[in-house]
């Protein structure tokens, strides 16, 4: 079904557009200037610095990364090399580190890759330039630091940069975070890339890729008109800003979501033939305050894929039959009689898990006659924010239905059993594991 656009076009095509300056934090008491080089428009490595100016009160940087991703740490102060991390003693008011970037990387061993350089184009991530890091202040020199921050490119000529941080300077971006020592974040594009930009709902939007490669940008935007507004009223507030980017091969086939940004294969539809959509599932995990604790994948990951078919339902383009046939698969392709809790095998992310959570709703709604449903569950966690854990998740349902559904996590979730949905179609018990078309 064709989609209506009601979205306002800002700039298109290979255009650059100026994302939103955020307000400046009060109280900031150091600055950090992070520069990424990329030497030629086929280089495969990065070449990061980290300059740090008034950083009395930071006493130390703990850097843990993949020594198969950097290498090459240098910089003032005292530079600790350790298997896998890197302890960073600045000693001095001033201070810079530099290192070297692998611009490749695999999302898993013989897949296709999270990282990429293409033709006059690379697709990556933040945190694949900049490690994780944990900061010890000094509360002595300074009781409550906050940094001033900002991410610096070197490109080739004529290449532009996509990200979620808001426009310093030409190729220079404000980086805020929720940490006193920011840190950038988001996927990124860089190069000669086709972009679109556009307001969804209030939301400042950038659709980035190859050139030819991908859903055409208007069709997106189309569909993101419609299904925000239920986003936002599902997980609470609204987005400032969102970044599409859309890889080619050999690149990941699937999505990807960061901070305020996702990556989505060019290959990949609106609605897939098992009437799932991978930009909306995308979009959920984006939109979402919260994350999965290590026994919570699931949860999250089935109710990305839950609400990737429910939204399509609710805006108009997904019919009753359309939906019953993705349920059905979901039982279909599942895999039974596993504990989800401990198996994050794809098929219970992508098949058992939805279903399930689609049972859930249908035995909340009928226990309090229509007036509570899955929403509302998802509404509670998304309040509370944080780490959501399967003990959180139950005790959200509670809360939501007024009654104990111990039981039917146990045989549903720690027993995997599949639900019986007669009203669509689907017996309980099995074991399938397959792959959904």
């Amino acid at each position: 079904m064709a989609l209506a656009i009601t979205v306002v076009l800002l700039r298109a095509a290979t255009t650059r557009a100026e994302a939103p300056v955020v307000n400046v934090k009060p109280h900031e008491t150091f600055s950090v200037t992070y520069t990424v080089e990329i030497p030629s428009p086929a280089a495969t490595v990065a070449l990061v610095r980290w300059e740090l100016a008034g950083i009395d009160e930071v006493k130390r940087i703990r850097l843990r990364f993949d020594p198969e991703r950097f290498d090459g740490f240098e910089g003032s102060g005292v530079v600790e090399r350790r298997r896998g991390e890197i302890v960073w003693s600045p000693n001095a008011p001033y201070a810079h580190l530099t290192y070297r970037a692998a611009l490749l990387h695999r999302h898993a061993p013989g897949k296709g890759f999270d990282s990429y350089v293409g033709d006059g184009w690379i697709v990556t991530r933040t945190s694949a330039l900049f490690p994780r890091s944990a900061v010890l202040f000094n509360r002595n020199i300074e009781a409550e630091p906050e940094s001033r921050a900002r991410l610096v490119f070197r490109l080739p000529s004529r290449w532009d940069v996509v990200t979620v941080m808001p426009v310093a300077g030409p190729r220079q971006f404000l980086v805020e975070s929720r940490e006193r020592f920011d840190h950038p974040r988001g996927w990124l594009m860089l190069g000669r890339v086709h972009r679109t930009d556009a307001t969804v709902q209030g939301t400042a939007v950038t659709i980035a890729g190859v050139p030819g490669a991908g859903v055409p940008p208007d069709r997106v935007l189309a569909l993101l008109d419609r299904a925000v507004p239920i986003v936002h009223e599902l997980l609470g507030g609204t987005r400032a800003r969102l970044v599409i980017v859309i890889g080619a091969d050999p690149m990941w086939r699937g999505g990807l979501s960061g901070e305020d940004s996702f990556y989505m294969h060019g290959n990949r539809p609106l609605q897939t033939p098992d009437r799932t959509s991978p930009y909306l599932h995308e979009l959920f995990h984006v939109s979402a305050p919260f994350r999965p604790a290590a026994d919570a994948h699931w949860v999250t990951e089935g109710l990305a894929e839950f609400y990737s078919i429910e939204i399509q339902r609710r805006i108009g383009i997904l019919d009753d039959a359309g939906y019953t046939k993705a349920l059905r698969l979901f039982a279909r392709y599942g895999l039974w009689g596993h504990d989800f809790t401990r198996d994050q095998a794809p098929a219970i992310h992508n098949n058992s898990a939805p279903l399930v959570l689609y049972a859930l709703d249908r035995r909340i709604r009928r226990g309090t006659a229509g007036a509570r449903g899955l929403d509302d569950v998802v509404g509670v966690v998304a309040r509370a924010g944080g780490v959501v854990t399967t003990a959180r998740f139950l005790g959200a349902v509670r809360q939501v239905a007024g009654e104990n559904y111990a039981a039917f996590f146990r045989r549903h979730v720690y027993q995997g059993e599949r639900p019986s949905l007669p009203e669509v179609g689907i017996g309980g018990a099995a074991r399938t594991a397959a792959t959904r078309p």
